[in-house]
């Protein structure tokens, strides 16, 4: 039974009041992209506040879903690559450091809702992205192993040290390494940290493939 009062039910309904302003963006920003004569790299950024728009709208549809027990919301079989491409290319507009990524040629499938990896993803690559500093490094593998995924990131920031416990929850780190491990843990997967080649720290995420 979903909660009428309460702290989780005021989220429910801020997250449905911010659907409004959200479709408000993508209908301006539709109307500008068909004006005749836009310069094309006006028309890039334009599309570039599309996308990200588009994307906190999924999350907020998300995480509705989850709060009122929609099976839509349950996971399904997701191309980890190109999820984990689009929260780097969200990422290249907010840090002007060197991000690199590496993918095998082939789709790597996991049983997982593509919102929650995405927003898994992206909390890795901030958390990389502050430790690099904006001149920094920061790469990005995925990877097979067996019936395993591998999404590792690294960067050349000043490391950390922490600890993954049983329950999902980083030791010493912050919220977003945190829920990343939640997540991991809940689905049959992991989270390692330690330090990387590059000298800073390294964050591999391990999930298991789709059946």
């Amino acid at each position: 039974m979903n909660d009428v009062y309460g702290p989780m039910a005021d989220l429910r309904e801020v997250c449905h009041d911010i659907r409004q302003p959200i479709a408000g963006v993508l209908a301006l920003a539709g109307v500008v992209l068909a004006e005749v004569g836009l310069s094309q790299d006006a028309r890039s950024r334009l599309e570039q506040i599309v996308e990200l728009a588009e994307w906190q709208s999924d999350v907020v549809e998300n995480w509705l879903e989850v709060a009122a027990g929609d099976a839509a919301q349950a996971d399904r079989r997701t191309d980890a690559v190109r999820v984990v491409n689009a929260a780097a290319a969200a990422e290249r507009l907010l840090w002007a450091g060197n991000l690199t990524l590496i993918w095998p040629p082939q789709p790597v499938l996991i049983e997982l809702h593509p919102v929650v990896l995405r927003r898994m993803a992206a909390n890795l690559l901030d958390n990389a992205a502050r430790a690099a500093g904006p001149s920094g490094t920061v790469t990005v593998e995925v990877s097979l192993w067996g019936s395993r995924m591998l999404l590792a990131v690294e960067d050349d920031g000043p490391g950390f040290g922490g600890l993954v416990r049983d329950e999902g929850l980083v030791d010493g780190l912050g919220l977003g390494l945190s829920a990343v491990a939640k997540h991991a843990v809940q689905r049959g997967g992991r989270l390692e940290c330690g330090q990387g080649s590059l000298g800073g720290g390294r964050v591999s995420l391990w999930l298991p493939l789709a059946a």
